[in-house]
């Protein structure tokens, strides 16, 4: 079998099983997270596609001033530093906390890397068939 489609396939399955994670946490933010306003006090940028992974502040239900940073990133960016924004945590655990909305939530995102990830494995695996054939 050639190094391509191994790479494809591999490549698939992460991005399959990145998607449901993204989807799921996505998923249960909307459901039972705590949403609440907050401020965008820094953004970070990481590799070189540049995603940005905004770092929020917001005071939880409870009183308590939580400063974080969100685990899901986006390019572009939709937020700037000093920007208000609604947030949403996890109330067991506030420093989990996303963009409110549709995008920053990230099931959207889980979505669009699911069907990226299925279309690479099945072409991947058309390919490899093929080739065995």
């Amino acid at each position: 079998m050639s190094i391509v489609p191994l790479f494809g396939i591999v490549f698939g399955v992460v991005s399959i099983g990145a998607s449901i994670h993204d989807i799921i946490v996505g998923q249960r933010l909307r459901r039972h997270g705590i949403r609440v306003p907050g401020v965008v006090v820094g953004l970070r940028r990481a590799g070189r596609n540049g995603v940005y992974y905004p770092t929020l502040q917001f005071q939880t239900v409870q009183g308590s001033v939580v400063k974080t940073e969100s685990d899901l990133g986006l390019k572009p960016s939709p937020v700037r530093p000093g920007q208000q924004v609604m947030v949403v945590y996890a109330p067991e655990r506030p420093q989990h906390v996303r963009l409110d909305g549709a995008g920053g939530t990230g099931v959207i995102h889980g979505v669009l890397f699911l069907v990226v990830g299925a279309v690479a494995l099945v072409v991947s695996l058309v390919f490899a068939v093929s080739s065995w054939l």
